[in-house]
């Protein structure tokens, strides 16, 4: 059977994904005394990172986006909204203070010159790389751009490995992610040291799911040290009450996919819809019970024949989510229920 191609992930789709999820808590880390400033009680609005207003043949010399912008309101009683722009940066780059300014102007021009912060997190391993400024002097004619910068680098270890703070975790597993690049057996364990430390802080469930995805993105393993990895997690899931992680998204999608296929082939003999609706929802019959047998013990296998019921597909997808996110079998038994009655009902 065709395996699925899991999509490379690295430090910039981690950091990406992981400010999105940790605002407050990365500025809370990083940038304390900005953090103080901003009104938390007011939305906080991610915005698209495309920089546009400017000629196509501008847009084609390869700077297009940043990392992340966001709109924030402050606490200092004014009318206005601030937009914080935030890029992230793992290696040494002699051009990054004039990407920053550039990055600025960009987007203080296409956002019609609001008032802007640029920060920058400095993610690579040379502890000597320290840019904060872009300056150009020429003939009375001076600019000088300063940006906030945090090195990551700077962080110490055990300090982060005390905090309460589940961005602390993000910033940890990012230098031990630089610390063991090259060499899968320590990425393993230095992963499984991550997830253990995750139990221990009493984390929420949303922040533990959220923390388990970053991690992932950080240390990426070859598919044999994955699948041991898998392996040490489904153990830890299945002895504790914790959370489901992206694990389970993970085999939901890959049972798809082994649904797909299984339709496939049973489309060649009884038409090709039938098949992949049959295969489809074979998969997402199993992968419920699965998510709910991880999360609830075997009382989940109860409600095997109830969910063979379901007729449509759209509630059966809708049911493996509810079972990835309800706080017990009971309220997913209700909502199984409701699904069942509502679709005698139609009928």
């Amino acid at each position: 059977m065709r395996k699925r191609r899991r999509v490379q992930r690295g430090f910039d789709e981690g950091w990406k994904y992981a400010l999105q999820v940790f605002l407050p808590e990365c500025l809370l880390l990083l940038f304390p005394s900005l953090h103080a400033q901003i009104d938390w009680s007011q939305p906080v609005v991610f915005l698209r990172t495309e920089l546009h207003r400017l000629a196509p043949s501008q847009l084609r010399r390869g700077i297009r986006s940043v990392d992340v912008l966001v709109q924030v309101h402050f606490r200092d009683g004014k009318a206005r909204v601030v937009l914080l722009h935030i890029e992230i940066q793992a290696q040494r780059d002699p051009n990054f203070p004039l990407r920053m300014f550039v990055y600025f102007y960009r987007i203080f021009d296409a956002n019609d010159f609001p008032e802007l912060i640029s920060l920058a997190i400095l993610a690579d391993d040379d502890p000597d790389w320290r840019p904060s400024v872009f300056e150009r002097q020429l003939a009375g004619c001076n600019l000088r751009f300063e940006f906030p910068t945090v090195k990551l680098l700077d962080f110490d270890e055990a300090e982060l490995e005390q905090s309460e703070n589940p961005f602390a975790l993000v910033v940890l597993a990012h230098l031990r992610a630089l610390k063991s690049r090259g060499r899968p057996e320590l990425t393993l364990r230095e992963k499984i040291a991550l997830i253990r430390a995750m139990q221990s802080k009493g984390y929420t469930p949303e922040q533990v799911t959220e923390l388990y995805k970053v991690v992932d993105y950080f240390m990426a393993l070859p598919q044999e040290y994955e699948k041991r990895f898998k392996e040490f997690v489904r153990e830890i899931e299945e002895q504790s009450e914790w959370p489901l992680t992206s694990l389970e998204l993970l085999a939901l999608e890959e049972g798809f996919e082994e649904g797909f296929e299984k339709g496939l082939q049973q489309g060649l003999q009884q038409g090709l819809q039938q098949g992949l609706d049959a295969g489809r929802r074979e998969s997402l019959v199993l992968l419920t019970r699965r998510a709910l047998r991880t999360r609830f013990g075997d009382a989940a296998l109860a409600l095997e024949q109830k969910l063979a019921q379901v007729p449509a597909l759209e509630t059966l997808e809708e049911l493996a989510l509810i079972a990835t996110q309800v706080a017990s079998l009971d309220e997913f038994t209700r909502a199984l229920d409701s699904a069942i009655r509502q679709a005698q009902e139609r009928n």
